[in-house]
């Protein structure tokens, strides 16, 4: 997963490298078109590449993570089996 990288310190510290929004969206199980939407409102953790326009987009696996945990804790609707009178 993460290797040790030295630093200027001659420390190891554990190095996550960027990853492209395919397999971003892979990870997530979503369509990369909306994982790029999410990432350009903001909604989501992402790093943005380039100084023109269109900007190529990169993530990081563990942040991604994070983020879809604190969406199953958050404000939603419940899932039809949980609703009242759901059979």
């Amino acid at each position: 997963m993460h290797s040790p990288v030295p630093t200027a310190d001659g420390l190891a510290r554990d190095f996550e490298p960027y990853v492209s929004a395919e397999k971003a969206a892979e990870y997530l199980d979503i369509a990369p078109k909306t994982l790029l939407e999410k990432a350009r409102k903001g909604e989501i953790p992402a790093y943005p590449w380039g100084d023109g326009l269109r900007k190529v987009w990169r993530f990081k696996i563990s942040q991604l993570d994070e983020w879809m945990k604190s969406k199953l804790h958050s404000d939603r609707r419940p899932p039809l089996s949980e609703r009242k009178g759901y059979q």
